[in-house]
Parts: structure tokens; sequence; C-alpha cells
């Protein structure tokens, strides 16, 4: 109907190499999902199943989850409140279980209350209350290795508080020859002290401070950590635009008011009183350049603690596509999820006719043991390049690839091999 759907994804193999081996897939957990949803103007409702099997050699299927049911209900209510608002309301509830590990049981309800003005002098001021009531019961937490994960066995529950004021002030006005717009923003958020370790931690492990998180209410990733105490986070906003060039640029910090220990682990750019520098920059020009540059900086010397860079350069037909990241946090090892990594990857496409294009690709691991002290590149280790060329029309698509892996994984030796593609498009229609 208009508003109801389900939808599901089987994915599964009896052999752990085989995708990677034949180029299917280069993931390393298939994911399963079966999911009934309902959705209208004001309302989202869903019932989901998740089941995950692990590709990674030397993993342990039995300590893969399975999440049934998840349940989630979420409404949206207009004009609440003597000054009007926006109200959200969202039921939620997870059962997680593991054949051979932890089983974590979780339901909260929560209420959120926002209300956004623009006073005489332009600025948007956005007052934001939040309350959230949490049950939670788990079983076998010792099976969990990593301590902050593992919550308490039995039934514990939790009360969440949150307020926040959010203020922008939007300068508009012309600069050489184009248009700019300067927007200074400041944020106040204050939440009483919670007790999260006492619940397990499932969906908020892989934090980190980025540009995209900076001024959230809850800095974690999920539901399931919480951040408490008084901070504020202030930041500036800058764009520029001519008719064929565009220019995007932010960066911000937060400073706590408590002096109390977090749960941030430290080289999260969140554990201290002041956070550390985030930023993001976005230069386009036309359809043809697009270069994204996320940085982190250390509040102490400016060290880069993440630097990113996505740039695409070209036509739909023929492009190039570079990225690198790198990742210098010094995080301790025993949190897998939040390992530094170096990494550069190019790609592209030359369309040579109509029909017929050549591609390539590459991809080299600069890591190294100070920046990951379990892995084992010296450096500079390629992990694998391909080079081919492609006919495809409206209804084939052909392609032959050399392509060679530098890294064994399994019984997936690496090597040279040579992959041909042969598909039919639009069947049926």
């Amino acid at each position: 109907s208009p508003n109801w759907s389900i939808s599901g994804s089987l994915r599964a193999t009896t052999d752990r190499t085989f995708l990677r081996r034949y180029d299917i897939s280069r993931v390393d957990i298939l994911r399963n999902t079966v999911k009934l949803e309902r959705i209208d103007e004001n309302s989202y409702f869903s019932v989901a199943g998740w089941a995950v099997q692990t590709l990674r050699v030397g993993d342990r299927q039995g300590l893969q989850p399975i999440a049934l049911p998840e349940i989630d209900y979420r409404r949206r209510v207009e004009n609440v409140g003597l000054n009007g608002g926006r109200l959200e309301l969202q039921l939620n509830s997870l059962a997680i279980g593991r054949a051979a590990g932890q089983d974590t049981q979780r339901a909260f309800a929560s209420a959120k209350w926002d209300l956004r003005r623009i006073t005489p002098l332009g600025q948007e001021v956005t007052l934001t209350a939040l309350a959230r009531g949490d049950v939670y019961h788990a079983d076998d937490t010792l099976d969990t290795t990593v301590v902050s994960y593992r919550g308490r066995d039995g039934f514990r529950g939790r009360a969440i508080a949150a307020a926040a004021i959010d203020i922008k002030w939007p300068l508009i006005g012309r600069f050489m020859g184009g248009a700019q717009r300067l927007t200074p923003r400041v944020q106040l958020v204050t939440t009483p002290t919670l007790s999260n370790l006492a619940v397990p931690n499932e969906d908020s492990r892989a934090v980190d401070l980025e540009d995209s998180n900076l001024f959230s209410i809850n800095r974690f990733p999920g539901y399931d950590r919480f951040e408490d105490g008084t901070r504020v986070t202030y930041g500036l906003d800058w764009a520029y635009s001519l008719p064929d060039f565009t220019f995007d640029a932010n960066i911000g910090q937060s400073y706590r008011l408590s002096s109390r220990t977090t749960l941030f682990p430290d080289g999260t750019g969140l554990s201290e009183r002041v956070s550390d520098i985030v930023g993001r920059n976005v230069i386009r020009y036309k359809d043809l350049i697009s270069v994204t540059h996320r940085y982190r900086l250390d509040k102490d010397g400016l060290a880069i603690r993440r630097n990113e860079v996505d740039a695409t350069i070209g036509t739909r037909g023929t492009y190039l596509l570079l990225g690198y990241l790198r990742l210098n946090r010094n995080i301790a090892p025993s949190l897998e999820d939040l390992r530094d990594r170096e990494e550069a990857r190019v790609g592209g496409r030359v369309q040579v006719a109509r029909f017929w294009s050549l591609f390539g690709s590459a991809v080299v691991n600069l890591t190294d043991r100070n920046e990951d002290p379990t892995s084992q590149a010296n450096g500079f280790d390629p992990v694998r390049h391909r080079i081919g060329f492609a006919y495809e029309d409206d209804c084939l698509r052909l392609g032959v690839t050399w392509k060679r892996d530098y890294q064994d994984t399994g019984d997936a030796r690496r090597g040279d091999s040579f992959l041909l593609t042969l598909a039919f498009k639009n069947l049926g229609r």
C-alpha cells in the first residue's frame, strides 16, 4: 500500500574466501535482514530482524549477533507547547542474541521537543528538551572481552534528561564578485550524571569526534551510551559561491564545564575538557571537480589526528577518483573499532567510444606499527590493483579485468588473476 512495505536481503556463503577470491564482493560481513515498515507524513513504524555471517578469517561465528526483533516507532507532533514547537516521540526495543557470547535486550521510550525561532536581528535560536527511560537485560557479560562494553548481568534501568540551546547567526553579503555566508554558532548542552557503564554497549562503540557530530546532543553514534555533563560547543561556517564555483568550510570545538572523567576513550578527541578541533572543506567547480577534506587537529600542538581527502575529477564517462585517509589518534589497540590506519586509493575510467571504456584502480596500505601496533604492514603495502576494459549498452555489460592481490586471506592466495564479467540488463521489462 502507499504506507506499508516489506523488504529483505538474504546473503550466505559456505566458504569465507569465495566472494573475495572471485571478486564478487569485498565485504567482510554478510548482513541478512527482513523488515516490515509503515511510513506516513508524521509517523514511522518498523519491525526488523538482523543476522550476520562473518567472513573474517579467525573470527568465531558464535560471537556474531542475531537481532530479533528490532522494533521502532516514532511520531512527530507539531505546535506543541505555549509557543509551539515540534515534539518527537519514540518507542524502541531490541533483542540481541549470540550462540557463544553475550545476550542483550533493550527497550526505551523517549520524547524530544524542539522550538526554533528567528530573532529580529536574524539569529536562529533552537531550544531542545529530551527525556528518555531505558530498561536493559543482559546475560553472559563476561564473554565480552572489552570491559566497557559489557554492562552488568540482569535487569538495569536508566533515566536520561537533556536540555540544549543552539544559536546561529547567518551573515550574508557580497565578496570578490560572489556571495558569501558567514555563520557563527554556539551551543550549550546539559545532561545529569548517568550510570552508563551499568548497561551494555552494543551500538555506540565506534565513537570519534567529527564535523558531522560536533553539535549533536549525544555524540555517541547509538543509543547504548549517552554523553552526560555540561558543555559549550562553538564553531564557524563559511560558504562562498560564484556562478561555476562553490567553497564550503566549517570548523569547531567544544569545552566541557565539568572536570569529571568521561566515557570517551583517549584519542577520540572528546576525552578531555577541551576537545580537539574538527572541520571540513568542500570545493566544487561545475560538475567537473569535487574535493572534500575532513580533518581533526589535536588541541595541544595542533597535530593532525584525522586527515581525509576524497576527490572526483572529470565527467560521468571519464573521471579520476582519489582518496586518502590517515587516522593518527593513538587509541589503545584493545578497542578494535577504533584502530588507527593510513590508506591511499586511486581509481579512474576513460571513455574511448560510445560503449567502450578503460578502467583501473589501486589501494595501498600506508599503515605502520607506529600507527597500529597490531599491524603487520611496513608503511607501504599495496593491497590490490586492477586494470581492464568494458563494453556496456542498454542491454549488456561485458568486461575483462586483470587484477593482482598482494595479501593472503585464508586460502585465497595473493597473485595475479583474470576476471571475465557478463551481465544481461533490464530482463523482463
